[in-house]
Protein backbone atom coordinates (compact mmCIF):
# COMPACT_ATOMS: atom_id res chain seq x y z
CA UNK A 1 0.00 0.00 0.00
CA UNK A 2 0.92 3.67 -0.92
CA UNK A 3 0.08 7.29 -0.15
CA UNK A 4 0.68 9.99 -2.31
CA UNK A 5 3.61 7.70 -3.85
CA UNK A 6 5.13 6.82 -0.36
CA UNK A 7 5.00 2.89 0.70
CA UNK A 8 3.72 2.37 3.70
CA UNK A 9 5.45 -0.58 4.69
CA UNK A 10 7.63 -1.53 8.30
CA UNK A 11 10.04 0.76 8.34
CA UNK A 12 7.21 3.64 7.68
CA UNK A 13 5.26 2.05 10.52
CA UNK A 14 8.23 1.86 12.61
CA UNK A 15 9.40 5.54 12.35
CA UNK A 16 5.80 6.57 12.99
CA UNK A 17 6.24 5.03 16.23
CA UNK A 18 9.02 6.86 17.24
CA UNK A 19 7.59 10.14 15.75
CA UNK A 20 4.54 9.69 18.07
CA UNK A 21 6.57 9.01 20.80
CA UNK A 22 8.71 11.39 20.26
CA UNK A 23 6.15 13.84 20.14
CA UNK A 24 4.59 12.56 23.32
CA UNK A 25 7.88 13.11 25.26
CA UNK A 26 8.14 16.90 24.03
CA UNK A 27 4.47 17.62 24.91
CA UNK A 28 5.36 15.81 28.45
CA UNK A 29 7.94 18.44 28.96
CA UNK A 30 5.98 21.29 28.67
CA UNK A 31 3.03 19.86 31.07
CA UNK A 32 6.20 18.91 33.55
CA UNK A 33 8.08 21.60 33.08
CA UNK A 34 7.07 24.38 30.92
CA UNK A 35 3.13 25.37 32.30
CA UNK A 36 4.24 24.79 36.13
CA UNK A 37 7.20 27.09 36.06
CA UNK A 38 5.38 29.84 33.67
CA UNK A 39 8.12 29.57 31.16
CA UNK A 40 7.69 30.27 27.65
CA UNK A 41 7.55 27.71 24.83
CA UNK A 42 9.41 27.59 22.36
CA UNK A 43 9.19 27.92 18.62
CA UNK A 44 5.78 28.85 16.67
CA UNK A 45 4.06 27.42 19.91
CA UNK A 46 6.11 29.85 21.91
CA UNK A 47 4.63 32.55 19.07
CA UNK A 48 1.35 31.31 19.13
CA UNK A 49 1.85 32.17 23.06
CA UNK A 50 3.19 35.83 22.40
CA UNK A 51 0.07 36.44 19.77
CA UNK A 52 -2.31 34.82 22.29
CA UNK A 53 -1.09 38.05 24.93
CA UNK A 54 -0.90 40.84 22.26
CA UNK A 55 -4.03 39.79 20.39
CA UNK A 56 -5.71 37.41 22.47
CA UNK A 57 -6.02 35.09 19.35
CA UNK A 58 -6.48 30.77 20.36
CA UNK A 59 -2.80 29.43 20.05
CA UNK A 60 -3.69 26.36 18.72
CA UNK A 61 -6.42 28.74 16.28
CA UNK A 62 -2.30 30.69 15.26
CA UNK A 63 -0.24 27.38 15.50
CA UNK A 64 -2.66 25.97 12.58
CA UNK A 65 -2.51 28.78 10.73
CA UNK A 66 1.45 29.67 10.51
CA UNK A 67 1.89 25.69 9.77
CA UNK A 68 -0.23 25.64 6.36
CA UNK A 69 2.12 27.75 4.16
CA UNK A 70 5.31 26.00 6.25
CA UNK A 71 3.75 22.68 4.92
CA UNK A 72 3.01 24.64 1.47
CA UNK A 73 6.52 25.19 1.38
CA UNK A 74 7.74 22.13 2.91
CA UNK A 75 5.73 20.35 0.08
CA UNK A 76 7.78 21.72 -2.92
CA UNK A 77 10.97 21.17 -0.91
CA UNK A 78 10.93 18.48 1.33
CA UNK A 79 10.30 14.76 0.42
CA UNK A 80 6.77 13.41 0.08
CA UNK A 81 7.70 10.44 3.06
CA UNK A 82 8.87 13.52 5.12
CA UNK A 83 5.34 15.54 4.82
CA UNK A 84 3.71 12.16 5.41
CA UNK A 85 5.21 11.57 8.40
CA UNK A 86 4.91 15.20 9.87
CA UNK A 87 1.03 14.92 9.13
CA UNK A 88 0.40 12.84 12.42
CA UNK A 89 3.42 14.77 13.89
CA UNK A 90 1.31 17.56 14.25
CA UNK A 91 -1.83 16.03 15.05
CA UNK A 92 -0.33 14.18 17.71
CA UNK A 93 0.43 16.92 19.48
CA UNK A 94 -2.71 17.63 20.37
CA UNK A 95 -3.54 13.68 21.21
CA UNK A 96 -1.15 13.97 23.41
CA UNK A 97 -1.98 17.13 25.31
CA UNK A 98 -5.11 15.44 25.48
CA UNK A 99 -4.22 12.43 27.10
CA UNK A 100 -1.99 13.91 29.41
CA UNK A 101 -4.68 16.29 30.90
CA UNK A 102 -7.23 13.26 31.13
CA UNK A 103 -4.11 11.97 33.35
CA UNK A 104 -3.98 14.48 35.50
CA UNK A 105 -0.40 15.06 34.56
CA UNK A 106 0.04 19.01 36.16
CA UNK A 107 4.04 18.47 36.73
CA UNK A 108 6.66 20.03 39.25
CA UNK A 109 7.57 23.54 40.46
CA UNK A 110 10.57 24.18 41.58
CA UNK A 111 11.94 26.94 43.95
CA UNK A 112 15.00 27.12 41.66
CA UNK A 113 13.19 27.46 37.65
CA UNK A 114 16.68 27.33 36.48
CA UNK A 115 16.40 23.02 37.15
CA UNK A 116 12.99 23.48 35.26
CA UNK A 117 14.58 25.12 32.21
CA UNK A 118 17.44 22.35 31.93
CA UNK A 119 14.88 19.56 32.75
CA UNK A 120 12.86 21.09 30.01
CA UNK A 121 15.61 21.44 27.80
CA UNK A 122 16.84 17.61 27.80
CA UNK A 123 13.41 16.05 28.27
CA UNK A 124 11.86 18.30 24.87
CA UNK A 125 15.10 17.83 23.10
CA UNK A 126 14.88 13.91 23.81
CA UNK A 127 11.57 13.95 22.11
CA UNK A 128 12.13 16.41 19.56
CA UNK A 129 15.47 14.57 18.52
CA UNK A 130 13.52 11.18 17.87
CA UNK A 131 10.93 13.13 15.54
CA UNK A 132 13.75 13.84 13.69
CA UNK A 133 15.30 10.29 13.60
CA UNK A 134 12.09 9.59 12.40
CA UNK A 135 12.35 11.65 9.53
CA UNK A 136 9.07 13.39 10.26
CA UNK A 137 8.57 16.58 11.91
CA UNK A 138 5.52 17.97 14.34
CA UNK A 139 5.16 21.24 12.18
CA UNK A 140 6.64 24.70 13.36
CA UNK A 141 10.22 25.45 13.78
CA UNK A 142 11.27 21.57 13.60
CA UNK A 143 9.81 21.69 10.09
CA UNK A 144 11.34 25.15 9.12
CA UNK A 145 14.62 23.89 10.42
CA UNK A 146 13.84 20.63 8.37
CA UNK A 147 13.91 22.58 5.33
CA UNK A 148 16.51 24.84 5.79
CA UNK A 149 18.80 22.16 7.05
CA UNK A 150 17.94 19.74 4.03
CA UNK A 151 18.03 22.99 1.35
CA UNK A 152 20.62 25.42 2.65
CA UNK A 153 22.67 22.87 4.82
CA UNK A 154 21.66 25.08 7.78
CA UNK A 155 22.38 22.78 11.03
CA UNK A 156 19.23 21.93 12.62
CA UNK A 157 20.21 23.52 16.37
CA UNK A 158 21.51 26.65 14.89
CA UNK A 159 17.97 27.25 13.35
CA UNK A 160 15.85 26.03 15.93
CA UNK A 161 17.68 28.62 18.37
CA UNK A 162 17.74 31.36 16.02
CA UNK A 163 14.08 30.95 15.84
CA UNK A 164 13.75 30.45 19.65
CA UNK A 165 15.80 33.65 20.38
CA UNK A 166 12.98 35.51 18.20
CA UNK A 167 10.12 34.41 19.78
CA UNK A 168 11.65 34.86 23.23
CA UNK A 169 12.66 38.50 22.41
CA UNK A 170 9.27 38.97 21.61
CA UNK A 171 7.92 37.77 24.88
CA UNK A 172 10.11 39.62 27.11
CA UNK A 173 8.62 43.27 25.92
CA UNK A 174 5.18 41.75 26.83
CA UNK A 175 4.81 39.63 29.09
CA UNK A 176 7.67 37.29 29.98
CA UNK A 177 9.70 38.56 33.42
CA UNK A 178 13.34 38.60 32.72
CA UNK A 179 14.25 35.95 35.47
CA UNK A 180 11.97 33.50 33.39
CA UNK A 181 13.25 35.06 29.99
CA UNK A 182 16.58 33.71 30.78
CA UNK A 183 16.14 30.32 32.02
CA UNK A 184 13.79 29.79 29.01
CA UNK A 185 16.75 30.77 26.88
CA UNK A 186 18.95 28.36 28.29
CA UNK A 187 15.91 25.85 28.13
CA UNK A 188 16.14 26.38 24.24
CA UNK A 189 19.59 26.47 24.31
CA UNK A 190 19.72 22.85 25.38
CA UNK A 191 16.86 21.89 23.76
CA UNK A 192 18.72 22.81 19.96
CA UNK A 193 21.82 20.81 21.27
CA UNK A 194 19.88 17.41 22.50
CA UNK A 195 17.89 17.36 19.22
CA UNK A 196 20.72 17.72 16.89
CA UNK A 197 22.70 15.34 19.26
CA UNK A 198 19.64 12.62 19.58
CA UNK A 199 18.64 13.34 15.73
CA UNK A 200 21.95 13.53 13.93
CA UNK A 201 24.61 10.75 14.19
CA UNK A 202 27.36 12.40 12.90
CA UNK A 203 26.99 15.10 15.26
CA UNK A 204 26.44 12.79 18.23
CA UNK A 205 30.03 10.37 16.88
CA UNK A 206 31.78 14.39 17.05
CA UNK A 207 30.53 15.04 20.71
CA UNK A 208 30.89 11.46 22.07
CA UNK A 209 35.20 11.16 19.99
CA UNK A 210 35.40 14.65 21.78
CA UNK A 211 34.07 13.52 25.11
CA UNK A 212 36.34 9.81 24.65
CA UNK A 213 39.48 12.08 23.92
CA UNK A 214 38.97 14.62 26.79
CA UNK A 215 38.62 11.32 29.27
CA UNK A 216 41.74 9.74 27.99
CA UNK A 217 43.88 13.05 28.29
CA UNK A 218 42.79 13.85 31.56
CA UNK A 219 43.08 9.95 32.74
CA UNK A 220 46.89 10.25 31.02
CA UNK A 221 47.71 13.23 32.42
CA UNK A 222 46.58 11.71 36.17
CA UNK A 223 48.59 8.95 35.43
CA UNK A 224 51.84 11.04 34.70
CA UNK A 225 51.47 13.16 37.26
CA UNK A 226 51.52 10.39 39.82
CA UNK A 227 54.43 9.22 37.89
CA UNK A 228 56.29 11.69 38.65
Amino acid sequence: MSIIGVKIDKQFIKDLIVLIIGVGFYILSVRLFVIPNYLASNGIAGFSVFVDFVFGINPALTFFVVNIPLFLFGWKLLSRRELLLSIPGAAAMSLWMLIYEAMGIDGFQFSQIIFAGISDGILSGIGAGLVVVSEGTFGGSILLSRIMEDRWEFTIDRVLFGIDVVVMGLSLVTYLAFPNFAVTLLSCYIFSKVTRFIGRKDYRDKVLDKLYFNIFRRERREKEERDS
